[in-house]
């Protein structure tokens, strides 16, 4: 077949386009044979239907030529006032007409709908939001009425309220758990600190009478048993049995990981009493001259550092109540330790609060019923038992400890019977003063002779 090339144009043809290079400025589109292409996106149906169209050669639709704009207005002419259009912006989430092109896969076949869609986006109208007007509230709304963010907080803080409710019924059993192993522990560190001095003291041939409330020594103050020495070490025996009871629980039973939570929470409780019972004591004494008071007065310690010791042992005592927080923490539930108000209401319940109403109970029902033979004697025991704050409360703010995940805790935490355990250690306590209201006398005789039999 002879090969198809350009046709010639004739006069006329070449007339019309220099008149309309004249008119328009535009030199005339030279009609170019496109070879048939195949777009990868198009099923197999389709891509059979364009060679049949091209080998056939069918009728090209005719394109529609876009008039310049000078010829546009002349032919249809705007009516009335011209709106005025914004430029077309980019708007963030939707691309531009020029990247839709770019990301077709044939851009020779969707040419003709990519101008169309670039000229719609170009000659909309972006309509601009109008702000609301602000509404200015009454004179009664502005009294009476309560704003969003108010409401938000009194959302919360009701939220917060609700699961303090929730919280109240099992800290309740756990308070007076605790408030049973503290009056408990109390009385075992007092019953071991008061023998501690007979037993010395026996040791001297000095009998003495137990109280419930002081250690009454028959041969009273001018007595000639009585000396520098003997006095030193009756009196400084008990506190010393206290601390090493205090260290031996803290540094080995309680490092323990097999222990259970009930005996932990006791034997941290008499840790905390043996404590005070040394670091406290000295202090209490110094106040009262009392109990390990007469070690400073007949060391004949001066004013300065008398107060000097003081505020050693104190510091001593907020030092072993803060790492100490690790153990109070092991008493609790796994489950507790997640939120810090969680945690905060836990500690107060178990450690705050009984120590401050179980320091009530034990005073009041230790108040003696007659003259005590050390005058000072119940002030000397209420600043021990006030010294427990400086153990108790520095639990709060160690937010470093880290308690050890305990092999023998079960899985379900359950309920400790608070109530039975407050209601024994009470009776045990009442119990206690009246087997010791009368006093117990101890005679103990040490003989020790040893020689040949012949």
């Amino acid at each position: 077949m002879p090969e198809s090339g350009p046709k010639k144009k004739n006069f006329l043809q070449k007339l019309g386009e220099r008149i309309i290079f004249i008119l328009t400025g535009e030199k005339p589109r030279r009609h170019r044979t496109h070879s048939p292409r195949i777009s990868h996106g198009i099923s197999e149906l389709s891509e059979r239907k364009q060679v049949v169209g091209v080998a056939s050669k069918k009728r090209r639709k005719k394109k529609r030529r876009v008039l310049p704009p000078f010829l546009n207005n002349l032919i249809n002419p705007v009516n009335g006032k011209s709106t005025r259009t914004l430029p077309a912006r980019d708007i963030p989430g939707q691309s531009s007409g020029n990247e839709d092109i770019n990301k077709l896969p044939s851009p020779e076949i969707f040419h003709s709908n990519a101008v169309h869609t670039t000229s719609e986006r170009s000659s909309q109208s972006i309509k601009i939001r109008k702000h609301r007007p602000i509404r200015k509230k009454s004179i009664f709304q502005s009294l009476f009425s309560t704003s969003k963010r108010e409401k938000r907080e009194k959302n919360s803080r009701q939220a917060f309220i609700d699961d303090v409710r929730k919280v109240i019924p099992e800290e309740r059993s756990a308070l007076l758990n605790s408030l049973g192993f503290y009056i408990l522990a109390y009385l075992l560190v007092y019953l071991v600190y008061q023998f501690t001095e007979t037993v010395v003291a026996s040791n001297f041939n000095i009998d003495s009478v137990l109280f419930y409330y002081e250690i009454y020594f028959p041969i009273g103050n001018a007595s000639p048993l009585w000396s520098r020495f003997n006095i030193i070490v009756i009196t400084l025996s008990s506190p010393f049995v206290s601390v090493m009871l205090a260290i031996i629980l803290l540094r080995v039973v309680l490092m323990r990981e097999k222990l259970k939570p009930q005996l932990r929470l006791f034997f941290l409780w008499v840790a905390f009493h043996g404590a005070t019972h040394f670091l406290g004591a000295f202090v209490a004494g110094i106040a009262t001259s009392q109990g390990f008071g007469y070690v400073a007065n007949w060391l004949y310690m001066n004013v300065f550092f008398r107060i000097l010791v003081s505020l050693i042992f104190l510091f001593l005592l907020t030092v072993t109540g803060y790492y100490s927080a690790v153990f109070a923490l092991e008493t609790l539930p796994a489950g507790v330790r997640q939120h810090r108000w969680r945690l905060s209401v836990a500690l107060g319940a178990r450690f705050i609060i009984p120590w401050i109403i179980g320091g009530l109970i034990i005073i009041v029902i230790k108040f003696p019923n007659a003259i005590p033979q050390h005058p000072n004697i119940m002030v000397y025991d209420a600043i021990i038992i006030a010294s427990m704050g400086f153990m108790v409360i520095p639990a709060f703010f160690n937010y470093k400890a880290k308690p050890r995940s305990v092999a023998e805790r079960p899985s379900r935490h359950r309920r400790p019977p608070g109530l039975l355990i407050s209601a024994l250690a009470i009776v045990t306590l009442i119990l206690f003063r009246l087997a010791f209201d009368r006093g117990i006398h101890f005679v103990i005789n040490f003989s020790f002779d040893m020689g040949y039999y012949r």
